[in-house]
Order: C-alpha cells, then structure tokens, then sequence
C-alpha cells in the first residue's frame, strides 16, 4: 500500500511539468511570430525640400530643390499632385521622381526638374492642358513623401506661372 500511494503522488507533479513545458512552448512561439511580424521602418531623412516653377514657354519647368539637410535617394521617394483649375481639378497619386532629370541621390543644392513644358504636363497629367493651367495661374498642391520611413517630407501649394 504504501508504493501505490508514492506512485499516485507522482502523476499529478508528471501532469503539471508537462502542462508548464506546453505553455513555454507556445509562449516561445507566439514571442518569435510576433517579434518577426513587426515591420520596422526606416527613420524618415531630416530635409528641407523647395518645390517651385521655373522658365516660360516651352521651357517651363517644375524644380524640386533640396535645400538642406539629409541627402535622400531619389527612388524612395514619391510625389503626389493636385492642380486645381476653373475647369476641373486633377489628382495625381504616387508620381516617381526617377522620371525627373538629375541625379540617383539628391543632396543639399541639389535639384531635379520635370524639364521641359511638355513633361510637366505628362508629369502633372494635364494632357494638353498645362498652358490654360498657366494662363489661369491656378494651384498645384505637392507632397513629396519618403516611402522607407513613411514619412512626409514636403507639403505645398504652388501658383503654376512663368518665370
């Protein structure tokens, strides 16, 4: 009698190392899922972005200069537009500035620009429609956001004039 009382006092301590041995299991799993699962993103540059017009006629141009700062890479940025006009307003969303004229990574003084009157319009998607924007001087509204960071960089409202 004796041996089966030892016996029986063994099970239930058998029964609760197994049950702790499961939890550590699972909570060193989920620990590993969650860890991984967390998208850490990329601390966004310090800059000091200028987004303005420039030239006349066929030579008209929009410039984005950076004018302090961190320098960035061109490809992790995107731009968004929005020309307002007496006619009907034009969104754009999520324009690349590799498509711009310039360099790879754009450093303090430097600059990118669309280049000429008619890849502002291809970049603004007016279709035929920037030089009524001019004469009406209406407004672009410009975001320039950094995508690693998710950040946004530059924020402005610009006449669309010759200079």
């Amino acid at each position: 009698m004796l041996n089966a009382e030892k016996e029986m006092a063994v099970s239930p301590v058998i029964g609760v190392m197994l049950l702790l041995a499961i939890v550590i299991i699972i909570a060193a799993l989920v620990a590993s899922f969650a860890g991984g699962a967390v998208d850490a993103k990329e601390k966004a540059p310090s800059v000091d972005l200028a987004v303005y017009t420039a030239g006349s006629g066929k030579e008209f141009t929009l410039v984005f200069e950076h004018r302090g700062g961190d320098q960035v890479r061109i490809e992790d940025l995107r731009v968004t537009t929005w020309v307002h006009g007496s006619q009907h307003s034009v969104s754009h969303e999520g324009k690349d500035l590799e498509t711009l004229t310039g360099s790879d990574v754009l450093k303090a003084g430097g600059s990118l620009d669309t280049g000429d009157l008619e890849a502002t319009e291809t970049f603004l998607d007016l279709e035929g429609k920037l030089s009524d924007r001019i004469k009406e001087s209406a407004v672009v509204e410009v975001k320039v956001y950094h995508l690693p960071g998710g950040a946004l960089l530059h924020k402005s409202s610009i006449l669309l004039k010759e200079r």
